[in-house]
């Protein structure tokens, strides 16, 4: 076989490769979520209280890190992405709106925060995310009464507790 055949077979054999596993990444993305296949790793948290408190009061102990029920603030705030950290007794008025708070610990984690906004963006009427340093570990998602804590990120456990937990709370009230 000449040089220049071998070489149009290779380039060719390439080609073929490329365009295969590019196929293979567009069905694997657009593939149905199992969300029976991902094994909930989550936590019960004991519910214990749902008081409105003033702005600015100090709740009393939540049983969880983060909170997942509790003493809050009567105004929750809206849906988003919150690069900064924001207080918790607004957040748990979140949770007891059927919202789901996702929280990273460590400022500089680019990884977490990307995920966290595509998670955002993918469940924008259900999803609540924001800087939280005292986390105990990595990465946290709470909803009302329940918690998941990662010490790696995992997409598929965070959609699954997502699409478990979302509007399973005393009041249903998206955004």
């Amino acid at each position: 076989m000449s040089n220049k055949r071998h070489r149009l077979l290779l380039v060719g054999l390439a080609a073929g490769f490329a365009l295969a596993l590019v196929l293979f990444l567009v069905l694997q993305r657009d593939r149905p979520f199992n969300l029976a296949a991902i094994q909930d790793e989550s936590q019960p948290v004991p519910i214990v209280g749902r008081d409105h408190i003033a702005p600015g009061v100090p709740p009393s102990r939540y049983n969880s890190n983060p909170p997942t029920s509790g003493d809050h603030y009567p105004a929750p705030l809206r849906a988003a992405f919150y690069e900064q950290q924001v207080p918790d007794a607004y957040l748990v008025h979140n949770l007891e709106h059927g919202h789901i708070w996702l929280s990273w610990r460590d400022e500089a984690d680019r990884e977490a925060i990307e995920l966290f906004r595509q998670l955002h963006e993918q469940f924008p009427e259900w999803v609540v995310v924001s800087h939280r340093p005292e986390n105990d570990k990595r990465l946290a998602s709470a909803a009302w009464g329940r918690l998941l804590k990662l010490d790696a990120p995992d997409r598929d456990a965070l959609i699954a507790f997502i699409m478990r937990y979302r509007d399973k709370a005393p009041e249903s009230v998206p955004g």
